[in-house]
């Protein structure tokens, strides 16, 4: 049996690195990045729904399984104008995307219902904002159903060395 052990290089790095280890590991199993991570959706949906979305007569971002949502309001304000099947619209969709846990940045995406007939020939048409990406670009399964015209918005983009967004 050899005398010494050889540490893998990434292991040898948490092991130099130990204490900021634990203290990110307790951040992010703990509730301190959830917490944060709210923080960020609350942000988000109140200064978005206000300074965007509600002038653009849509209604405001409201969250749903970790992404915020919001579509064009109808002539009738409890329906958004573009229900395009039962239950589900066509609507922008936000994702703040947790930055240990998903494997993708946060983004922003024209959210299509799956099930809906004309998805295809819909999405087909839409022409992409500059620096957008048609899911139609990668393979199947790649992305989700519901990914039409999206964009990563990466936080190193975003977050500048003051902290600020």
């Amino acid at each position: 049996m050899p005398k010494e052990f050889t540490f893998a290089p990434k292991f040898k790095l948490i092991v130099d690195h130990l204490k900021a280890v634990r203290t990110l590991n307790e951040y992010v199993n703990g509730a301190g990045l959830k917490k944060d991570m709210q923080d960020l959706a609350n942000y988000l949906r109140q200064d978005l729904s206000r300074s965007v979305f509600r002038p653009a007569r849509w209604e405001d971002l409201y969250p749903s399984e970790g992404s915020l949502y919001s579509s064009p309001l109808g002539d009738n304000a409890l329906l958004p104008k573009w229900s395009v099947v039962e239950d589900d619209v066509i609507a922008i969709e936000i994702s703040p995307a947790w930055p240990v846990r998903d494997d993708n940045e946060p983004y922003v995406n024209l959210y299509v219902p799956p099930n809906w007939e004309k998805r295809q020939q819909f999405t087909a048409e839409l022409k992409p904002p500059p620096r957008f990406e048609r899911a139609s670009q990668y393979a199947d399964g790649e992305l989700s159903d519901e990914s039409s015209v999206w964009r990563y918005l990466p936080y190193t983009s975003y977050v500048g060395s003051d902290s600020r967004f």
